[in-house]
């Protein structure tokens, strides 16, 4: 018997391949959170002094974590030195009032010596003079007064650049407020009466008659209240005083006794 023949297995055309298509990008809304360790912080941007004796925006806050070390220095004259911090009684000659922008005038009333107390740097006398502006904030009750320049009665100057304060060391002089509470609410006021005497009209004479109120067009007119803000004036004679802003070197200048 004949050995049988192996057989072949049956003939396949081969498939052609067909390419994968890329599968679509999905966007990514997880979050990412980036840390620069490069980037200052706003308190840093505000604290850095700028060069001379400009003072930086925002005074610097000591942190439990600030470990600097801070080096002592001694005065160069303190006879001819009022340091900063100390207060210059006086009086103010002029009124204020805030309605307009403006210069004011005060007289000292104290002597003020040097910080050992030996020499009077600026005597009694001396002439103060300030300028305020008229940007006040809704509730505020104390003027500002920045003084720019002192006056000895011997001619002596000094541009002092410190800011008003009252007797005993808080910023500001109190002064009296005037709200222009009716200026502000009164159109509001009226609009009110006029829409309830309106509603009680229209009541009365029922369905047949109409009453037509231009709310519209007269709440356009009224002056927003955010719009006038509050006045204050200072009458002449005021007890003010000066807040130090830095130290003022008479060395320059002979002691006024």
């Amino acid at each position: 018997m004949p050995a049988a023949e192996p057989q072949q297995p049956p003939y396949s055309q081969p498939q052609p391949q067909i390419a994968r298509q890329p599968e679509p990008v999905r966007p990514d809304n997880s979050a990412v959170l980036v840390i620069d360790q490069g980037a200052q912080t706003q308190d840093e941007a505000l604290t850095r002094e700028a060069p001379g004796n400009a003072p930086a925006r925002r005074p610097q806050q000591a942190t439990p974590r600030d470990t600097s070390r801070a080096h002592a220095g001694a005065l160069a004259n303190r006879s001819a030195t009022i340091v900063q911090g100390t207060l210059i009684q006086a009086v103010l000659e002029s009124g204020l009032d805030s309605t307009r922008a403006g210069f004011a005038r005060a007289v000292v009333s104290r002597d003020i010596r040097g910080f050992d107390g030996a020499r009077v740097l600026i005597p009694r006398g001396s002439r103060l003079i300030g300028e305020y502006d008229a940007e006040n904030s809704a509730g505020q009750k104390r003027a500002l007064i920045n003084w720019t320049r002192l006056i000895r009665p011997d001619g002596v100057t000094i541009a002092i650049g410190s800011p008003v304060a009252d007797t005993v060391g808080r910023t500001g002089v109190r002064a009296r407020v005037n709200t222009h509470f009716f200026e502000r609410f009164g159109g509001a006021i009226l609009q009110s009466i006029l829409d309830i005497g309106v509603n009680i009209a229209s009541r009365e004479a029922g369905a047949a008659r109409i009453y037509a109120f231009p709310g519209s067009n007269f709440s356009s007119q009224v002056i927003r209240p955010q719009q006038i803000t509050p006045t204050l004036t200072v009458k002449p004679g005021t007890s003010v005083s000066v807040f130090v802003a830095r130290d003022l070197d008479f060395t320059g200048a002979a002691a006024a006794r």
